[in-house]
C-alpha cells in the first residue's frame, strides 16, 4: 500500500508540472498572436479563461 503523504506529494508535483505548462503554452500563444496580427482580431481565436482549481 501506498503512503498517502508520497501520493499527494507526488500529485502536488504533478500540478506544479501542468501549471508550468499551461504558462508555457500561454506565452506560445501570444508569441503566435504576435507574429500573426490576423489572429489577434480574428472572432475565431480561442478566448482565454481562468481555471477553476477543485480542492
Amino acid at each position: 500500500m501506498k503512503n498517502p503523504y508520497d501520493v499527494i506529494r507526488q500529485k502536488e508535483q504533478e500540478l506544479i508540472r501542468v501549471r508550468k505548462e499551461m504558462e508555457a503554452l500561454r506565452i506560445a500563444a501570444r508569441l503566435l498572436e504576435a507574429e500573426d496580427p490576423a489572429l489577434a482580431h480574428a472572432d475565431a481565436a480561442p478566448k482565454l479563461r481562468q481555471v477553476v482549481e477543485m480542492p
